[in-house]
């Protein structure tokens, strides 16, 4: 009996280790979350400006969410600014999952170094696994678009600085802890800048993240395949091109080359040359390919013209006057 009850001690301590060491580590996935996302942010660390709608989820879980007309930074918002900026963020304890959303209608940095429209990011931690949804109507960076652009793109501005776009940044262990940040565009400055914006100044144009229990995230994420740059086209607003409405004289005195082109030499002949007759005719030698169109010009004369009346027999009559007859006008023929 003896034997038995030692044996069933041994057990009982030996069956507690086990579940002592194959139980997850203590989780504070269970007492908070954390979440924010906002529209722009400048420094270093970069801090969101004034207007930028920022959220940020209570530890304990819950929904926040606050919209904004735009936000702007520097003298005119030159060194950054946007339009109709909405960011919520949402939480449970309970669950262990945290999702966080900001939009961006339009954003600029550096008076259009980069320009982006329509930004919509999406990430979410859910039993310890991050992931993200990031869109650009358009983005440009340095008048070159990036269509759909994979994550931690690097893009390199000569004489400002360097682009990251659709930034991504995850921690954790994938089981209950997790984390992730995603920005659509940082841009951190490198060389003296004319906005007066030290090295190492950061902005941040549109930025989510979540965490359970924290948002501590520094692995990048790794990047699909380099997209292709576009080329924007800097089309011209017209294909018509000036026209030179000078008038020359033809006798050689440097106006033979003018578009509309008014020959007096011999005093009766008026052409429009091409501009390959008019040199012609300035240098005095024939040119065959070149064609004249004689002007025709039409002159409208007006003269007066009498109004035929009916004859008739005057009687003259003491001490009267002899009347006045005033001329019809004429008719333009």
């Amino acid at each position: 009996m003896v034997i038995l009850r030692l044996a069933l001690v041994v057990a009982i301590f030996v069956a507690a280790h086990v579940l002592t060491f194959s139980a997850p580590p203590s989780s504070l996935a269970a007492t908070r979350v954390g979440g924010e996302a906002y529209g722009l942010a400048v420094g270093s660390p970069a801090v969101g400006v004034p207007g930028a709608a920022y959220v940020q989820v209570p530890p304990e879980g819950g929904s926040v969410s606050d919209t904004s007309p735009g936000a702007g930074y520097g003298v005119g918002n030159a060194v950054g600014s946007t339009s109709k900026i909405t960011t919520a963020s949402e939480g449970s304890v309970g669950t262990g999952a945290v999702t966080s959303t900001v939009t961006v209608a339009d954003g600029e940095l550096l008076g259009g170094v980069v320009r982006a429209h329509d930004i919509r990011i999406v990430v979410s931690v859910s039993g310890g696994r991050p992931s993200a949804q990031v869109t650009f109507g358009t983005l440009l960076v340095a008048g070159i678009a990036y269509p759909n652009p994979q994550p931690n793109t690097r893009i390199d501005v000569p004489g400002v600085g360097i682009v990251i776009v659709n930034e991504q940044l995850v921690g954790g262990n994938g089981s209950d802890v997790g984390a992730i940040i995603v920005r659509a565009v940082r841009l951190q400055i490198t060389e003296p800048s004319l906005f007066d914006l030290q090295r190492g100044t950061d902005l941040i144009l549109a930025h989510a993240a979540a965490g359970v229990p924290d948002v501590i995230a520094t692995r990048l994420v790794a990047a699909g395949p380099s997209p292709t740059a576009t080329q924007v086209p800097w089309a011209p607003i017209s294909d018509l091109k000036p026209v030179d409405t000078s008038i020359g004289n033809g006798n050689g005195n440097g106006n033979g080359n003018d578009n509309f082109d008014l020959d007096n030499g011999n005093g009766n002949t008026t052409t429009v040359a091409s501009p390959v007759a008019s040199r012609a005719a300035a240098s005095g030698t024939l040119a065959t390919s070149a064609t004249s169109t004689p002007i025709k010009i039409i002159v409208i004369v007006c003269t007066p013209t009498a109004v035929p009346t009916a004859t008739s027999t005057a009687t003259a009559v003491p001490g009267a006057a002899t009347p006045t007859r005033t001329p019809t006008p004429g008719t333009c023929s």
